[in-house]
């Protein structure tokens, strides 16, 4: 089972979701990732969990009810596109998240 990767999580909430008044669940994102081939096998939320914990300690999501393992969200700020200066890959942040840092080289952002 491949590790999710925060970018293609982000990159699903910008592409879908990128508005604070917007509600969304980790079973759609789910949905979408497994509209991705290497992430097909993918079945269960759990396997992303640690992922969107990680969103929610940044400041980028904001949970606002849970029902068993679905839990929705709300973002705090619409996100945006970043460039990192290091390697000139893009990724996406809200403008309030601490500890940007790039997902392909680990350069602060």
């Amino acid at each position: 089972m491949p590790k999710v990767s925060s970018h293609d999580i982000r990159k699903i909430i910008f592409d879908n979701f990128n508005d604070a008044d917007t509600r969304f669940s980790n079973d759609e994102i789910l949905g979408y990732l497994n509209q991705i081939d290497k992430y097909k096998q993918l079945d269960d939320v759990l396997d992303f969990e640690d992922v969107l914990l990680e969103m929610e300690k940044s400041g980028m999501l904001r949970p606002i009810a849970q029902n068993f393992n679905t839990r929705y969200y709300r973002l705090w700020n619409t996100l945006e596109l970043a460039t990192c200066k290091a390697c000139s890959s893009s990724t996406y942040f809200a403008p309030n998240e601490e500890g940007k840092a790039c997902p392909q080289c680990g350069a602060n952002m």
